[in-house]
């Protein structure tokens, strides 16, 4: 590392590895580590998804496990997300990062090697602490690196590396399942941790906050259980029934420590996050907007293959052909959304509202399919799902990270990640049991019972995510022509 700060290049002052630290494009380098690093969370849950029907048969997992090892990962890291996020303002964001990605690593090689599901199920638990370290950092050195009006272009760029290395990655993978079986395909992350590590030493600046502050343990810890709570509650609905007294307790139980964490980041002298910015319309709306997309992106990674392989048969190719399609859908929706900022000046509300409406449509359209519908017919709902989620994301990180004051840049970029992860959370562990909920209550045995309560299902959703566009359309009246944050809103 280098010993001397930047040069006001950036806003927040830099040591600047020594490969680059004299170097007119050391911006660019740094962009390009963070989007590579941070395209490992979004590659993650797509390889998972697509291994996790052969896991399961071949480690004998029931149907609880089975949904537990789909949820664990994104549990975990939305609730150590707020943690390692103070850790790297306190200690350094990129030796967070750095350790995050080598902790995928580890985690992707627990689960190659697992000969039983219990071990499968610990690799995910480390697989998601460890991404929270990852992505939360690759997210919160960015604004330290480019101004605010720089962001939205930023942004573009970051989620493009992602979505371009998860339509490789998903390809691939497809191709190396068919060829090796899955735990070939666990080994996929591991490779690219190392990888991308190395290039991440060497272009990725260093930066922490300039005045130190206590590591809020309170607030974290009640942050930490009351998701885990939260998130176990919905997972524990499907199989011991929405009315358990397991399930409503930790649902409750969760609400309760939520409450606590906004008193206590409230009234706290030195708070672990600026609660007050829940109070500003655009910054609720943005994380809204995290939770439903990442919900969305949750059913269709978990609802896809099992639909195609599992119900009506189609090789694990097929699938992960489909699960590319989503990925090339993500990066023409990142593409197209930089180029509408850019060019037509369009406001963080209106990308959000129609983001959402084109995830709803693509929703939609699974709620039409039949036992016969074509291969292609999923590809084209995955595609335009796709695009929605990128459409409306590229906005949400820039509103989100904008809106961050210069000190706590890891603590509140902690809330993207934490409340995207809620929603795939939601996705992958909810969305299971209601649907084999409809099957249940309807005797569902056929193939085109099964198909006829899956669509059933995808409809409700399709409406649920177009009433949240709505929403967030209203809530966003009084700042309407908002692209970001030109500094952090007071409130």
């Amino acid at each position: 590392m280098s010993g001397m700060p930047s040069a006001p290049d950036t806003p927040v002052p830099q040591r600047w590895p020594v490969k680059v630290a004299d170097s007119h494009h050391r911006r660019a380098y740094a962009l390009v580590g963070l989007s590579l690093l941070s395209a490992l969370q979004v590659l993650d849950p797509t390889l998972n998804s697509l291994a996790l029907p052969e896991v399961a048969g071949e480690l004998g997992m029931d149907p609880s496990v089975r949904s537990f090892a789909s949820s664990v990962g994104t549990l975990l890291l939305a609730a150590a997300m707020l943690g390692i996020g103070i850790l790297g303002d306190l200690r350094g964001r990129r030796r967070v990062l750095l350790v995050g990605t080598l902790g995928m690593a580890v985690g992707g090689v627990l689960c190659a090697t697992a000969p039983v599901a219990g071990l499968y199920v610990f690799g995910r638990m480390v697989m998601g602490v460890s991404t929270a370290a990852s992505f939360g950092m690759s997210l919160a050195i960015l604004p330290t690196l480019f101004r605010p009006e720089e962001l939205p272009r930023v942004f573009g760029a970051w989620l493009g590396v992602q979505s371009a290395i998860s339509v490789l990655g998903t390809l691939g993978s497809g191709a190396l399942q068919a060829a090796l079986g899955w735990r070939a395909t666990c080994l996929i992350i591991p490779v690219l941790a190392v990888a991308f590590t190395a290039f991440g030493a060497l272009a990725v600046p260093e930066s922490r906050a300039a005045h130190p502050r206590r590591f809020d343990v309170v607030g974290v810890a009640l942050a930490a259980v009351a998701l885990i709570c939260l998130m176990g509650g919905f997972t524990l609905a499907g199989e011991l029934g929405w009315g358990n007294p397991v399930v409503l307790g930790g649902l409750l139980l969760a609400v309760v420590l939520l409450a606590a964490f906004a008193l206590w980041e409230a009234r706290s002298a030195q708070p672990g996050f600026p609660i007050r910015l829940f109070a500003v319309p655009a910054f609720t709306a943005a994380c809204v907007v995290g939770i439903v997309f990442n919900f969305a992106n949750g059913v269709i990674a978990m609802q896809l293959p099992t639909v195609l392989e599992s119900v009506l048969g189609r090789s694990a190719f097929v699938v992960s052909i489909a699960l590319t399609v989503m990925s090339v859908g993500m990066l023409f929706g990142t593409l197209a959304a930089g180029e509408a900022q850019k060019r037509l000046h369009l406001s963080a509300r209106t990308i959000f509202t129609s983001g959402l409406l084109t995830i709803a449509l693509g929703i939609l359209l699974l709620g039409l399919v039949r036992t016969t519908t074509g291969s292609w017919y999923f590809g084209v709902c995955a595609f335009v799902v796709g695009f929605g989620i990128m459409w409306a994301q590229n906005s949400e990180s820039a509103v989100i990270m904008s809106a961050a004051p210069a000190e706590m840049v890891g603590s509140v970029g902690a809330v993207k990640p934490a409340v995207g992860q809620f929603g795939m959370g939601l996705g992958l562990g909810v969305v299971v049991p209601i649907v084999v909920g409809v099957l249940r209550s309807s005797g569902a045995t056929g193939r085109e019972a099964i198909i006829a309560g899956f669509t059933e299902v995808m409809l409700c959703i399709a409406g649920f995510v177009a009433l949240c566009a709505i929403g967030v359309h209203l809530l966003m009246v009084k700042q309407g022509r908002l692209q970001s944050f030109g500094a952090p809103p007071t409130g």
